[in-house]
């Protein structure tokens, strides 16, 4: 007998990789649409629910939200357990019912979590720790989730482009590692160091000068990325990008619409608390 939980990260990863916006690995946004970008959420339970009853995807046909990195919460206090995969089900849930409007991308931690990888965070292996959580979760049928939530995870694309020249990522190259994202499915090069998929999920050392030319290379006019953890919510990067965080009390989201440039100059109008977000 099938298990509810891996029958929906099976379909939400169908939904995925059969998007007709996509195109390898890239999602190609059209139209007037309002975008709402999240930051790494890992396990934080109030600020997911606050970012989708937002969406309130019927009320609002023209928005558009990007999730990232919803796995490796903290430790639930009450169970001892990582219990992100709560969260992970909820989004899956919500791709499989507004597939349009919920859009993913492919962060570290979900490849280090569905290849078998390992990451430390406070001195704790956190993928043994998810893997743990889902078994707590589900039991018997641990196994099938699991399996399901792999092919979830590295069923979302690297990137989303928007008309106005915005391109949204989880990270992007650092310096001296320049790739463009590879067309073909993914493959197991690409996630060693130095592979596409590794440098568009694990890059850092972004600078000014470094993004300018980036953004001349891919044809970008203003990066949207997360993958660092924030206490202030979000910072910018020269005029070229904005970092997201969701991990914390202050998260924020940066919000844009996708016909119209955004004002490198004054980037505080595109950037909100989560908190502050209401059901509309």
């Amino acid at each position: 007998m099938s298990c509810p939980a891996a029958d929906i990260f099976h379909q939400a990863a169908k939904l995925n990789r059969q998007d007709p916006r996509r195109k390898g690995n890239v999602v190609f946004l059209e139209g007037k649409l309002e975008v709402l970008v999240s930051g790494d959420i890992h396990g934080h339970r109030a600020n997911l629910k606050k970012i989708l009853n937002h969406a309130a995807f019927a009320k609002n046909p023209d928005r558009r939200v990007v999730l990232q990195e919803i796995v490796h919460g903290p430790i639930d206090p009450r169970t001892g357990q990582d219990r992100s995969v709560d969260l992970l089900l909820r989004a899956a849930r919500a791709k499989v019912s507004h597939g349009e409007q919920v859009i993913f991308l492919l962060a570290n931690h979900d490849v280090a979590q569905a290849t078998g990888n390992e990451i430390s965070k406070n001195g704790l292996g956190v993928c043994k720790q998810f893997e743990a959580g889902v078994h707590h979760a589900f039991e018997d049928n641990a196994a099938d989730v699991i399996a399901a939530i792999n092919d979830f995870l590295l069923s979302a694309p690297l990137a989303i482009r928007c008309p106005n020249g915005v391109l949204i990522s989880h990270s992007l190259p650092g310096p001296s590692r320049e790739c463009d994202i590879p067309e073909h499915p993914y493959l197991g090069d690409d996630f060693r160091r130095g592979g596409a998929v590794y440098e568009w999920t694990w890059g850092r050392g972004h600078g000014p000068e470094h993004l300018e030319k980036l953004a001349a290379m891919l044809g970008v006019e203003f990066f949207v990325v997360s993958h660092v953890h924030l206490e202030t919510g979000w910072r910018a990067i020269g005029q070229k990008a904005v970092i997201v965080a969701c991990d914390n009390e202050h998260a924020c989201v940066f919000r844009f619409n996708s016909d119209q440039p955004v004002d490198t100059t004054s980037l505080e109008r595109y950037v909100e608390p989560v908190v502050a977000l209401n059901a509309l």
